[in-house]
């Protein structure tokens, strides 16, 4: 420990910024891990989660893809096979403004059939769900209840719901744990649905949730489900119910489906998970490089006090054992600043945005022993080589002059910075590749004037007052157009589809259902035809995107889109065609997405509702959105005063949300790759320092003999030039790879640019060079006569 201290007071700042490149690794480990958890356990505190699993369908109303959004039948039928012990259907989660009292809460919205939320998360902590069915009663979970009545015990208390422009009472009957974020269902209001619908085959919007009594009879229910539909479809040969029906059934693990991409909140992408494993693993072997590579540097200097020590009547063992208790208690110092940068990233707001979940160690009690272990493990190995080296010499061999490391040596420490370099390189081409990728996902053409455009949801008492609303806005000087929809374009990857026809003229299409002044606010241009018109409100009407009348060559401007007794109140004309647009997140080919809008009539508004429960404002160009936003709210808070609270939303905001996986993915790898590009600096100068140090007197002999300062920066420059150019060699092909891979879970993506790659070297090297420079500069800007005097 005496040398180790020794080395502390003479290399203080190498010694410090070893130990802090080790702390941080090792906070990244457990960071990084934690999400890797985080991850991998989705679904698992769902009651019995391995026997639990989705009902999905493929069909044609879902491009010929597996989809989640279900008929309520489905979970008729699916209840009365063998082997299933419980079913429950859910319906979209939305949000919704209730009132207690004075205040005005809003809150998730949940609609499920029975026996609700127990079926997810087991027994109520208070109440009892069978006084719970449709119409006045609710259950709410931990949370909703403390944001609602400042309790959890809240059974028996009310709410206020307002449905369709009417309030109703609603009394709470039982109250739930809350489920956590890592988990498909939501928080908020459990609600009953109506049991009346159940054979209501025309709305699919429902997710089927299933629970076996073994999961080993999944294919066999599968198959007992399949054979029930084309039983009660009327069909018996399987071939021609595959050919004419056309659909698909699979049961999906509910601790897969976070992975599947199927649902809405479905994003998790098992290849970020993997390559978030790696990088955790990865980030502790590069300290250890790093800490092996700073004892390895620090043997010439300790090498003679070492066999000084052998020739005293020390062994090699205890000389090894010692050398490596020393790295174990820098590594233990690493350790505890690796607690403290963990305490401290909890308590940032900005550093927390980057990881999803409970990081504490509480929560994470075995990770926070695995990484003690891991830290001390690292300190153990990394002195193991160096301990064995500097006892493996006869000491009388060391002790009669100056001795360092032997070329073998030196070619070991070089190839462990290699491997460092390396690792930089990769990383600068795959954050290059991620922000070109988050570029182009912000400023690609989307089709539409997102840029101008703001929106926000409404209350149902401010749907009452839309044309107030709307009147109201058009007063605002720079307010262009105002519209109503059901959906934001674009932010998002599910919408309402439709599967409309038989035979060779069957449709399907992603349906939004709009206002008049739609497309206007959203700047989608009309390619034949014409737009909607005021009066189109009442007769109803299409419009349909240039792919749906160039998938359906049938459809025509002027024709209607089906014939009454097939469609009912919804066979309306279709009056224009407007152009493609990005309707869906770029995971998916908008190109092939066939898009019809939607004004319904009065009847059809009656019988379905007013869906349309979204405001969109369109600003002129070039004005000051943030005034804009703020004179938008004040109007629909004045408006609508029940609420009060409006916020309006720029759709880079709506485009963050949906991608927010993605983008907290490239903000983990650009924090990994900062670290390792830090700790192969610190590495770097820590080697610089260390070799200047030796080769102090030999750079004192070349000033003596007429070498310039320049010439002598020049030679340590030199000697990093040649690992730098050999790890770029072999980190551009890697790093290319592993962008591609990225790249592919984008169906839209950008291309990866051919000078991402010289970018990428000029850079790292530029840092390391720069470091090598001044580190070396120190040294030979000295008086050569105190560095020979001193040898």
């Amino acid at each position: 420990m005496k040398s180790l201290l020794y080395l502390f007071r003479r290399y203080r700042l190498a010694t410090l910024l070893n130990l802090f490149g080790l702390g941080v690794a090792v906070a990244t480990f457990y960071l990084f891990m934690t999400q890797v958890i985080y991850n991998r356990t989705y679904n698992y505190n769902i009651k019995d989660h391995d026997r639990t699993f989705r009902l999905e369908v493929k069909t044609a109303l879902f491009d010929n893809k597996w989809g989640c959004h279900l008929c309520r039948p489905y979970e008729e039928i699916i209840k009365e096979i063998p082997h299933v012990e419980q079913t429950v259907n859910m319906a979209f989660n939305r949000q919704t403004n209730v009132t207690v009292g004075e205040n005005t809460i809003n809150v998730l919205y949940i609609g499920m059939s029975k026996p609700g939320v127990e079926f997810f998360c087991g027994k109520l902590l208070y109440g009892s769900s069978k006084t719970w069915d449709y119409g006045a009663t609710a259950i709410v979970n931990r949370s909703t209840a403390g944001k609602l009545f400042g309790t959890d015990k809240a059974v028996g208390k009310t709410f206020t719901l307002k449905e369709n422009g009417v309030d109703k009472p609603i009394t709470v009957v039982g109250v739930s744990e809350n489920m956590p974020d890592n988990c498909s269902i939501g928080n908020g209001l459990y609600m009953c649905e109506n049991p009346k619908d159940a054979g209501d085959a025309s709305e699919w919007s429902f997710n089927i949730f299933v629970r076996l009594d073994d999961p080993a009879n999944k294919a066999a229910v599968e198959r007992a489900f399949k054979k029930e539909v084309m039983r009660q479809t009327g069909y018996t040969d399987e071939k021609k119910f595959d050919k004419e029906y056309g659909q698909s059934f699979r049961l999906t693990p509910v601790d897969d489906i976070y992975f599947s991409g199927v649902g809405l909140g479905d994003k998790g992408n098992r290849n970020l998970v993997n390559v978030l494993t790696v990088a955790s693993v990865f980030i502790l072997f590069i300290a250890l490089l790093n800490l092996l590579n700073f004892t390895l540097s620090e043997v010439p200097m300790r090498i003679r006090r070492i066999n000084t020590r052998r020739v005293m009547g020390a062994s090699q063992s205890s000389l090894r054992l010692q050398m490596i208790m020393e790295n174990v208690g820098i590594a233990f110092i690493g350790l505890l600043i690796a607690f403290l940068i963990v305490m401290g990233f909890q308590r940032s707001e900005t550093c927390m945005n980057l990881v999803s979940g409970d990081i504490s160690f509480g929560a994470n009690a075995m990770l926070a022993t695995v990484m003690a272990v891991a830290a001390l493990a690292v300190g153990a190995l990394s002195a193991v080589v160096p301990a064995w080296y500097s006892t493996s010499f006869t000491p009388a061999m060391v002790l009669k002059g100056s001795f360092g490391l032997s070329p073998r040596g030196r070619k070991l420490r070089m190839a462990i910075m290699g491997v460092q370099f390396c690792v930089a390189f990769v990383l600068a081409i795959y954050i290059g590749v991620m922000a070109s990728q988050s570029n182009y996902i912000f400023n690609s053409d989307y089709g539409f004037a997102k840029n101008e455009v703001l929106f926000t949801g409404l209350t149902a008492e401010a749907c009452q007052k839309k044309a107030a609303i709307r009147a109201e806005l058009q007063k605002l000087p720079y307010v262009e157009s105002v519209g109503y929809a059901q959906d934001a374009i674009g932010a998002g990857d599910q919408y309402m589809g439709w599967f409309r026809g038989n035979g060779d003229k069957s449709m399907n299409m992603q349906v939004m259902l709009c206002d008049p002044g739609y497309l206007r606010t959203m700047g989608l241009k009309i390619e034949e035809g014409r737009d909607f018109k005021e009066s189109d409100s009442q007769t109803g009407e299409y419009i349909m995107n240039r792919t749906m009348m160039d998938k359906y060559k049938w459809l025509h401007v002027g024709d209607s889109i089906g014939s009454r007794s097939e469609w009912g109140d919804v066979n309306y004309l279709i009056v224009g065609v407007c152009n493609n647009f990005r309707m869906k997140s770029v995971r998916n080919d908008n190109s092939i997405l066939s898009v019809a809008f939607l004004v319904l009539d009065p009847l059809a508004m009656n019988r379905i509702g007013d869906r349309c429960h979204n405001l969109f404002v369109r600003v002129a160009e070039g004005h000051d959105k943030i005034e804009a936003k703020r004179d938008i709210e004040k109007v629909l808070n004045r408006l609508d005063a029940s609420y009060g609270d409006y916020k309006m939303k720029f759709f880079d905001d709506a485009l963050q949300r949906t991608y927010v996986d993605e983008f907290r993915f490239i903000s983990q790898v650009k924090l990994f790759a900062i670290i390792c590009i830090i700790i192969t600096i610190i590495g770097v100068f820590s080697l610089t320092m260390f070799e200047t140090e030796y080769r102090r007197k030999e750079i004192g002999i070349r000033k003596v003999m007429g070498s310039s300062v320049g010439a002598v920066v020049r030679l340590f420059a030199v000697r990093y030039s040649v690992p730098l150019v050999a790890s770029f060699v072999i980190a551009a092909p890697l790093g290319y790879w592993l962008s591609r891979q990225w790249l592919q879970s984008f169906a839209e993506h950008t291309p990866i640019y051919w000078w991402l790659f010289p970018l990428s070297f000029v850079g790292v090297s530029a840092v390391v060079i720069l470091t090598v420079v001044a580190q070396s500069w120190h040294v030979a800007t000295e008086n050569p006569v105190e560095s020979i005097k001193t040898e």
